[in-house]
């Protein structure tokens, strides 16, 4: 599914997590003409009748008079035949799903982050984990998709409790999966205690191995992953302090799963879709395996033939084994 992205900011927005600074809760101006952004926005983007239009910047049910701006982009939406409006925004603040429904939203991106209170806590959410279940319970009970952020490496975290976060909104059976680290931006409370010592942010490579165990947790479900990787606006990049940021995180990511798959079995070939070459084998050329390819991803040794699917639910098994 093709989205058109428009930016509608939360000016003043409440809710300044420990990570969130002042330009992520601005993002930029508000356009003069909702309308005119919208219909911009779907040429610039080669819109279709195929695309849905997405409301990103923040807590769009936060911003003041969200309602009259859903109605003007639902206008738009009708009279460019789109597929329908997602928007992002908080557990706690799907005050009037109803109206979301009725106004053409077809999904909704709830920034859930963690499904650890403490970590809530820490990183000053000011949601709790009832909040992301109920959300998404009312959501689904209105025939609307739900797609889940979630963070590592925030504050009182661990991998223990990412997996477990991963585990229980697997739970949930969201449509869709977005999994960023967290990285320490200008002009935060967590840029103040990273100076002071008192937040140390993930190295690329635990971001890497944390990541992709919960990707494997989703694949093993079935359940879409969106987006692994925080979005690369020019903005927000230039805003990094420290942090595991890197351009092809997500890249990198899945060929670390794969990577694992590889070396748990001792394959010495590998069969898979084209377009997993460079995952699988141009990110691991140390390890020598052969690429053949192939409709089916599975791994041969010694004549064996040893499907990627059945490896992975092994695999997530043994995940389960750090939260018990």
């Amino acid at each position: 599914m093709k989205i058109i992205p428009v930016f509608f900011p939360n000016r003043g927005c409440p809710h300044r997590c420990v990570f969130c600074n002042e330009y992520m809760a601005t993002m930029k101006n508000f356009p003069e003409s909702v309308e005119t952004a919208v219909r911009s926005a779907y040429t610039f983007y080669h819109g279709t009748e195929e695309c849905e239009i997405g409301l990103y910047g923040g807590t769009f049910t936060a911003i003041d008079e969200w309602k009259r701006l859903l109605e003007r982009v639902h206008a738009v939406a009708l009279e460019l035949n789109v597929k329908g409006i997602r928007i992002s925004t908080r557990p706690d603040e799907l005050k009037d799903i109803t109206f979301l429904h009725d106004n053409g939203v077809v999904l909704v991106e709830i920034g859930v982050q963690s499904m650890v209170q403490d970590v809530l806590d820490a990183s000053e959410r000011n949601h709790t984990v009832d909040d992301v279940k109920d959300a998404v319970l009312r959501l689904k009970e209105k025939n609307m998709k739900v797609s889940i952020h979630l963070m590592t490496g925030l504050p009182k975290d661990e991998k223990a409790k990412d997996i477990f976060s991963a585990f229980e909104v697997a739970k949930l059976r969201p449509d869709g999966i977005r999994i960023h680290p967290t990285l320490v931006l200008k002009n935060t409370k967590l840029e103040k205690a990273y100076r002071a010592g008192t937040y140390i942010p993930q190295s690329l490579d635990e971001a890497i191995e944390i990541v992709s165990d919960m990707l494997s947790i989703f694949k093993n479900d079935k359940i879409s992953v969106e987006r692994l990787g925080m979005y690369q606006d020019f903005e927000t990049v230039r805003n990094v302090v420290a942090g595991p940021y890197h351009p092809a995180f997500g890249e990198l990511v899945s060929a670390k799963l794969y990577r694992k798959f590889l070396l748990s079995t001792g394959a010495k070939e590998v069969h898979a879709p084209g377009t997993l070459r460079s995952q699988i084998s141009g990110r691991n050329k140390d390890l020598e395996v052969k690429f053949e390819e192939s409709k089916e991803l599975f791994a041969s040794k010694d004549g064996e033939k040893i499907g990627f699917d059945e490896w992975l639910s092994k695999y997530v098994s043994s995940l389960e084994e750090l939260i018990r």
